[in-house]
């Protein structure tokens, strides 16, 4: 039964991509258009944190769900904005939550079709810049899409942890849409099928707790971007054809997820790595396998730097599919609005307004 007047409505597409729930959130949460994308990330990751949880917890979502919040754009030639959420906090850019993104827009009809059958593209703005989502087309429906995005580059290469239990860990940090411990699993007996596991999932917080004790890396472009809180386990690659590499490699996001696709920045940031040692060149491609089996493939388009860091542009194909549209009611009295200070939802656009 509908909820009389309900105080807050909000609405979004669930899309999967590589087994991960993506909820882009259209309706019930508005800014003040002036304020810039990362203006409204920085206010959601503080006093606009509950939308985060009442999305991604129990009793309406899940820990390993993302969300992506599409706002309006500042850039003018983008299409639409999105600012992204995850367990881990707030990316400033995600492949795969563009891939969905691209995919909710087109099929919720928000941004017209061009084609039914085809390619189009789809201009989007993340906190971290602008980004295109090619997708493809067939009779109307989004079979898959190719992002270019952030550049990725290696910040910090051949670095070492130390846990008590096991000693030393070494391990590159790299920058892809957040900074990515990178990590080679089987320098510390993980198999893949542990990965998702406790152990597993208890090893990869420990590494990224130990990583983030003495972190003060700033980002050459973005400034301070928080700490570390990806963490891509990296399993053994093989080069089958020159110039085309296969790996399995998984995400985890802290603390306690390893998401079911490989995620589209962690193939980047494997692919940037690969770069780094002078493996792969523009043209290579990396077709990264998850543990469960969902893969991602991505393609170095072109080199350049970021400060004085050499980087790498990539393009990442996924198949983002529409699980089904949403509406959730929250009345007056649901106890959400107090206990994860959600008042806010309730005001005009101009009163939420990030300082």
């Amino acid at each position: 039964m509908p909820i009389p007047d309900p105080a807050v409505r909000l609405e979004w597409i669930d899309v999967d991509v590589g087994g991960d729930v993506h909820r882009v959130v259209f309706e019930g949460v508005s800014f003040d258009p002036q304020t810039t994308v990362r203006e409204r990330m920085d206010w959601l990751s503080g006093p606009g944190d509950g939308l985060r949880n009442l999305l991604i917890e129990p009793p309406y979502g899940q820990p390993a769900f993302c969300v992506d919040l599409i706002t309006p754009p500042r850039h003018p030639d983008a299409q639409a904005a999105f600012v992204i959420m995850e367990v881990m906090g707030y990316p400033f850019f995600s492949g795969s939550n563009t891939m969905a993104t691209a995919c909710a827009l087109l099929e919720g009809g928000v941004i017209p079709l061009e084609t039914t059958d085809g390619m189009q593209c789809v201009r989007l703005e993340t906190p971290g810049g602008r980004v295109d989502a090619f997708a493809e087309l067939v009779d109307g429906r989004v079979v898959s899409v190719s992002v270019e995005g952030d550049e990725a580059f290696v910040h910090r290469a051949g670095a070492e942890v130390h846990l008590p239990a096991l000693g030393p860990i070494a391990y590159d940090l790299v920058w892809s849409g957040g900074h990515y411990v990178m990590v080679n699993a089987e320098s510390v007996g993980l198999l893949p099928q542990h990965a998702g596991q406790p152990d597993g999932l208890a090893l990869a917080a420990q590494i990224i707790d130990a990583v983030q004790a003495d972190f003060d890396l700033l980002h050459p472009r973005l400034g301070d971007v928080g700490l570390p809180r990806f963490l891509h386990w990296m399993w053994p690659e093989l080069e089958s054809v020159p110039g085309y590499w296969t790996a399995v490699g998984g995400t985890y996001g802290h603390p306690g997820v390893l998401w079911g696709c490989p995620t589209g920045t962690g193939t980047a940031a494997r692919l940037a790595l690969l770069a780094h040692r002078g493996q792969v060149a523009a043209g290579a491609s990396l077709s990264n396998s998850s543990p469960s089996g969902a893969t991602f493939e991505a393609t170095l388009l072109e080199t350049g730097e970021v400060g004085t860091w050499p980087s790498i542009r990539t393009r990442v194909v996924g198949q983002p599919r529409v699980l089904g549209a949403v509406a959730l009611d929250l009345p007056g009295s649901s106890p959400a609005f107090s206990a994860l200070d959600l008042d806010w939802l309730r005001q005009p656009a101009a009163a939420i307004r990030p300082a």
